[in-house]
């Protein structure tokens, strides 16, 4: 096929000149598609539109019956269903020849879409009447590679689709019907093939989400689906796996040095696991929280709102964008991000001590003061949350207060004077901002030993 890659073409495709082309060959209705990650080029495919059984033997003969493999197939599988035919869900299959509609054909192709479903090799090939899912298909994986979406007149292969009676909810999610090619395969012309250049497939992904609310988690809503995925972005699980690994390395790591290089390596691994997975909403986030520790503010903020875009109800990216904000000192911000990370998860301590400190920065420390202990309630042993309403009660000059929690802080293995410190300076410091004169044991417990 002359146009089985575009990425020679000196005009770069855009998302929409795909659509429009979609939308140009379909015009008039009638049509069902198919995307696919790949254009299986290569011999015996030879660009074929072709089932897992086909494909898993290859056989370009006209003495090869694919019905046949199938029928012995179904023998085999049905040891292994127990008492199918009384409790089956039936499908029908929509044919031309009189009597397809039969009570064991429909039990047979109940068999075969659970063995599809289940990710075995069938002579059913998936089709879907929605063509922005067959784009989701086309884009779904492969990066690196051109990927198709083909277009099938109805009324040419009538007599071989197959319509489920009473589909699961990944068949609903996808719309999807299936076709029973008699010889394994069909052969689409040119005309009947839109190619997806591999450098239009994510931002093509990014798209589907944002306006068609088409991504993975619609997509693949069973378990089932899941499995699925997994195979299919193997790869991005395994280096985002790596780059939490190696996040881990660098907080553990005891020199500047040493950080350093595990947080850019655990950059390296969330991005390749972002270009396998482009939808990958948690490698956002976690990469977010590197360039944090690399003091890269920029890059995290882009990487937690990226996240929030792909998944809106996110409360740990809002959680982590508020503490970029507190970082650079925009508390407002910050207060907005993490009340929007406890209106997701009100029991969200995390959350509840950020605001915390977001209020301080604003000077509402009564307000700060009841988000700690919010923080407290829900997490009775955090360190974090009573030295700072400790440190609030001291701008308070509510002394016993702040003596209990930071006392507290202290029982639960914070060293409270180097934190005080690392953060005030010292005592003069605090004394000389805040216009207060410590008592003697404020002092003590504040004194590094």
């Amino acid at each position: 096929m002359s146009n089985q890659s575009s990425t020679s073409n000196d005009k770069r495709l855009t998302i929409q000149d795909i659509i429009h082309k979609i939308e140009e060959k379909s015009a008039g209705g009638g049509y069902i598609y198919r995307g696919e990650r790949a254009l299986h080029k290569d011999p015996p495919h030879n660009g074929k539109v072709s089932s897992y059984l086909w494909r898993e033997y290859g056989i370009e003969d006209e003495r090869f019956d694919i019905e046949l493999v199938e029928k012995e197939m179904l023998t085999a599988a049905k040891k292994h269903t127990g008492d199918l035919a009384q409790n089956c869900r039936l499908y029908a299959i929509t044919s031309s020849s009189p009597g397809t509609d039969s009570t064991q054909e429909a039990i047979d192709f109940e068999i075969l879409t659970e063995i599809q479903h289940y990710g075995g090799k069938t002579n059913l090939i998936d089709f879907t009447t929605d063509y922005f899912i067959a784009l989701f298909f086309a884009c779904d994986g492969h990066y690196d590679k051109d990927g198709r979406v083909i277009l099938q007149k109805i009324d040419e292969i009538r007599s071989i689709i197959a319509h489920p009676r009473n589909p699961r909810h990944r068949i609903i999610a996808q719309k999807s019907l299936f076709i029973k090619p008699v010889r394994g395969f069909i052969e689409p012309s040119e005309d009947e093939i839109v190619i997806i250049p591999s450098y239009l497939k994510q931002p093509m992904q990014e798209h589907l989400r944002n306006y068609h609310a088409i991504f993975t988690e619609t997509i693949y809503n069973d378990l089932y689906g899941f499995i699925r995925n997994q195979d299919i972005h193997g790869d991005a699980h395994t280096h985002f796996y790596k780059g939490f690994v190696r996040q881990n390395n660098g907080d553990k790591a005891n020199t500047p040095e040493e950080k350093q290089e595990e947080y850019e390596k655990s950059i390296q691994h969330y991005t390749q696991a972002i270009e396998f997975k482009q939808d990958y909403a948690p490698a956002y986030n976690n990469r977010g929280n590197v360039y944090l520790k690399i003091c890269d503010y920029d890059q995290a903020i882009r990487d937690h709102t990226q996240a929030i875009a792909m998944r809106p109800e996110f409360p740990e990216a809002y959680n982590n964008r508020g503490v970029v904000y507190l970082e650079i000192c925009d508390y407002d911000q910050a207060n907005r991000d993490h009340t929007q990370a406890i209106a997701l998860r009100p029991e969200f301590p995390e959350a509840h001590n950020n605001r915390g400190i977001a209020h301080v920065g604003i000077g509402d420390y009564d307000n700060a003061i009841r988000d700690y202990t919010q923080a407290i309630q829900f997490k009775p042993d955090y360190d974090d949350a009573y030295r700072n309403r400790g440190e609030a009660w001291l701008r308070l000059q509510e002394w016993e207060k702040a003596e209990a929690d930071l006392t507290t802080a202290r029982d639960l293995g914070m060293d409270i004077a180097v934190e005080f410190h690392s953060t005030f300076g010292n005592m003069a410091n605090f004394e000389r901002i805040y216009g207060v004169q410590f008592p003697e044991d404020i002092v003590a417990l504040l004194t590094p030993s």
